[in-house]
């Protein structure tokens, strides 16, 4: 990122956020995953520690909640009528994407849940997505959708962890949209 970048981020999002994304992409150890995840999902508004503790239906609520949310803000959308087949594409992907989480595949579907984030996103602001200054443009609007999309735009799109820490890191960005 360019200095001008690291100016306007660090005035939306405290340093102890941009610094758990980054340790949370390189950490190994589990407890650090959670530790780190912790400290974003607090950004995304949680008032608790989602991970250190976590009930035993946190997931399956987490999952079923992400799911008609997004749902629900896909078909709520106003898209052109050149995107009405992305936007039908979308809503399959997301059900079959819950299917294969709920089955517990989560090193299979991280990418497509990248995937199904890039383009919910395209939905929602269209081109405006793919200029540079969209991070910007989003931490101005919406400083905590901004810091989703500071989260998702750190995200790699390959990665080669460990199947708890897909799973962690996917439930941070399912977490930030179940709720927004």
């Amino acid at each position: 990122m360019g200095n001008d970048s690291s100016k306007l981020i660090n005035q939306f999002v405290d340093k102890n956020v941009t610094g758990a994304i980054s340790s949370l992409l390189e950490a190994d150890n589990q407890k650090q995953v959670t530790k780190y995840a912790d400290v974003i999902a607090k950004s995304f508004g949680s008032s608790t520690a989602l991970f250190e503790k976590e009930a035993s239906d946190f997931e399956e609520k987490l999952v079923a909640s992400f799911q008609k949310n997004l749902s629900l803000l896909i078909q709520k959308t106003w898209v052109e009528e050149s995107d009405a087949d992305l936007k039908e594409q979308v809503l399959y992907q997301l059900t079959e994407y819950s299917k294969a989480i709920s089955k517990g595949k989560w090193i299979n579907a991280y990418s497509e849940l990248l995937k199904i984030i890039g383009d919910v996103v395209y939905l929602m602001f269209g081109t405006q997505t793919k200029s540079e200054d969209f991070l910007e443009y989003a931490l101005r609007i919406d400083p905590e959708f901004g810091i989703f999309w500071l989260y998702v735009k750190n995200l790699p799109q390959e990665a080669s962890w460990k199947a708890e820490k897909y799973r962690v890191v996917m439930l941070l960005g399912m977490y930030f949209l179940a709720n927004y």
